[in-house]
């Protein structure tokens, strides 16, 4: 599995979100892990970064070789109806 690393941007979200997107990006990082370091695949994802949104949440993720950097953390405005 891949380090997961996140910092204090995450202060304002909720920790039961916080624990969802741990689950998440936990179960990311291991499936990611399957992929052959030269596949397009990889640099591709390195060039453009991993977003997951989480219960009205939007999180960044920089990816580097063996870890995964939390970069942005931002609320989802609510749609408008």
């Amino acid at each position: 599995m891949m380090q997961i690393v996140m910092g204090e941007s995450t202060a304002q979200v909720r920790p039961e979100i916080l624990h969802i997107l741990q689950l998440h990006v936990e179960e990311i990082s291991r499936v990611l892990v399957q992929f052959e370091p030269q596949s397009p695949f990889w640099t591709s994802l390195r060039e453009s970064g991993l977003s997951l949104e989480v219960l009205g949440w939007k999180f960044r993720f920089s990816v580097e070789a063996d870890k995964l950097v939390l970069t942005d953390v931002q609320a989802v405005p609510a749609p408008v109806t």
